[in-house]
């Protein structure tokens, strides 16, 4: 049931994307206008969905769950951070970083609340926290090349993490907010999944589909990214009694995502090649059409 509902949302997801694309062919979303679109998502559309998440009636059993959902989003990550650095090393920049972090933002949380419902935002934050923590300390290093570029303001002053932190003060408080307030978040998070897409279409644009589509290299890396990294990160999910269960499929539906948008981001920031770093997210977001179904189907047989 869980492979056929997220087949169906990946499916979606790829024409969405295929959407953006061709706005962006016929001349109606320009490199500012997608700039604009990915700053409404990072600071409005992503915030408003991790509040969302928080949003429900408190309980020990959910603090507990979200203690969880937060360990074993380190244990993936350790896995994913392996993987990329003995595949790739630290000479190969670009692709470790693309390896080591997935796009769970645009795609992973978008896929979950798809799959398991607005709640189960809740337990995918604890990775997207990561994500962020890591990109802004060990992912800078890695794609720089240089311990001085980390930036530890970043990591606290992040959207997601300021969200994160609105959020389990909300839940743990349990405000009654206005019907107006909780419905206007909703409105607002309900756009995340449009909206990501549409950008990762734009990005698709600018990348020729012949040399997406024919270098080797480009498929390796993708292949680590959406199969390797995941099947590593069931195997040492067994390792752990309690990685099993609903939790465990979220955190890894997330693991499982392709290259981070912010891999293309973060080229460009550092001096690295930008267009390098746009084909590896556009042709894994392609791929992970077939394997995060895949990838699932498999590891229901093992972590349900």
């Amino acid at each position: 049931m869980i492979t056929q509902i997220l087949l169906q949302q990946t499916i979606i997801m790829f024409l969405l994307m295929m959407l953006g694309l061709l706005l962006s062919r016929r001349g109606m979303i320009t490199e500012q206008g997608s700039r604009d679109l990915s700053n409404v998502l990072l600071y409005a559309v992503i915030p408003c969905v991790i509040l969302r998440s928080y949003m429900s009636e408190f309980s020990m059993d959910k603090l507990r769950a979200m203690g969880i959902s937060a360990v074993i989003a380190v244990i993936a990550f350790i896995a994913s951070i392996g993987v990329a650095y003995l595949t790739c090393g630290t000479r190969h920049r670009i692709e470790n970083f693309a390896v080591a972090f997935g796009n769970a933002g645009f795609i992973g949380i978008p896929l979950v609340t798809a799959v398991f419902g607005a709640e189960a935002a809740f337990y995918v934050v604890s990775y997207s926290t990561l994500v962020n923590l890591l990109q802004w300390t060990y992912g800078i290093v890695i794609i720089s090349g240089k311990k001085e570029t980390i930036n530890l303001k970043m990591v606290f002053v992040n959207p997601v993490f300021i969200s994160m932190v609105i959020g389990l003060i909300l839940f743990v408080t349990q405000p009654t907010l206005p019907s107006v307030v909780t419905g206007t978040i909703g409105y607002i998070a309900d756009a995340n999944t449009a909206l990501a897409m549409i950008i990762l279409g734009f990005y698709l644009s600018k990348v020729r589909l012949r040399d997406l589509f024919a270098s080797a290299r480009l498929y390796v890396v993708s292949a680590v990214r959406l199969l390797v990294v995941p099947a590593v990160t069931v195997l040492i999910f067994l390792l752990f009694p309690f990685a099993r269960g609903e939790i465990t499929l979220i955190t890894l539906i997330a693991a499982a995502t392709p290259v981070a948008s912010s891999t293309a981001i973060f080229a460009q920031k550092f001096d690295q090649d930008y267009r390098q770093a746009v084909s590896y997210v556009c042709l894994s977001t392609i791929l992970s059409v077939a394997t995060l179904p895949l990838v699932m189907l498999v590891a229901e047989q093992f972590l349900s």
